[in-house]
């Protein structure tokens, strides 16, 4: 009977402590996932951009207009991106921000739009980027709109993000969404839905009259890469779909007719990224 207590109780205390070790791999790993979003840091040598936030291996920068609420709210719309889900492939995610850190990949963040800043001008007011290797891997900025709509001010963020992380960063670690390569999965896609009158370039095609086919290229791929995720992850009410440009709407609707941006997406977006949660988002702007 002695035994019998004895390994009893030992088992007990192994339990004890087994149940120990996982609540405090828990809150190890709770730590972590906090610690991702990083501080809004003031830095001056940035050249025109004042204040910088490192997230999930991405760093924004934000110019002086920019308030200091909003910075940490694209931080955190960013951070929301890579939830986990049963889709995710680590491998696949690591190699991503791997390619960001290395490439010193970037997103700007400016108030109102270009006209502030005189952007279109021969003589901005401020400097394309921010210097000291952040040069060359960017695309467009996040404008913060203090008299938008919660719906505008949702999709500006994310249409932008997205428009850095498939034509920067995609493009620079796979293959498939090189858009330079005209036989590039992006851009096979991209020409089945033109040619299938489901994506209208026709607001673009100046750029081309312009004898820039590397930014037409460029231009046209970001926005096919934008609706294509954005209908993925149903978005349709915040993104006004469909509309002139997009006029497919749902997932459903859009595996069945552009069978190409849909398995472009299985097979990289859905095992890099996750969909934000709609409600969460509207409560945040």
């Amino acid at each position: 009977i002695l035994t019998i207590i004895f390994i009893s109780c030992g088992s007990a205390e192994d339990e004890i402590a087994s149940l120990e070790k996982e609540v405090e791999t828990i809150s190890n790993e709770s730590e972590e996932t906090s610690s991702i979003i990083g501080e809004v840091v003031e830095d001056d040598s940035f050249d025109d951009f004042t204040r910088y936030i490192d997230v999930e291996g991405l760093r924004i920068f934000a110019l002086p207009e920019v308030s200091s609420e909003f910075i940490p709210k694209v931080a955190e719309v960013y951070h929301l991106m890579f939830e986990e889900n049963e889709y995710i492939d680590q491998t696949m995610r690591s190699r991503y921000l791997k390619t960001l850190k290395e490439n010193f990949v970037f997103q700007r963040v400016g108030y109102v739009g270009p006209e502030y800043y005189r952007l279109d001008s021969n003589s901005p007011n401020v400097d394309c980027c921010p210097g000291k290797q952040y040069e060359d891997n960017h695309t467009d900025y996040i404008w913060e709109y203090p008299d938008a709509n919660t719906d505008r001010q949702i999709n500006e963020v994310i249409e932008h993000l997205l428009h850095t992380v498939t034509t920067v960063a995609f493009a620079l670690e796979f293959p498939e969404w090189d858009w330079e390569n005209p036989n590039s999965d992006i851009r096979l896609a991209t020409n089945e839905a033109i040619e299938k009158n489901i994506y209208d370039i026709s607001s673009y095609e100046e750029i081309l009259n312009r004898g820039d086919i590397e930014g037409f290229n460029r231009v046209t791929s970001q926005e096919f890469a934008y609706w294509v995720i954005v209908t993925e992850w149903g978005y349709d009410d915040i993104c006004n779909l469909p509309n002139g440009e997009f006029s497919i709407s749902s997932a459903s609707e859009l595996e069945a007719k552009l069978p190409l941006a849909h398995k472009l997406y299985v097979n990289t977006v859905q095992k890099i990224l996750t969909p934000p949660d709609k409600n969460y988002l509207k409560s945040m702007f």
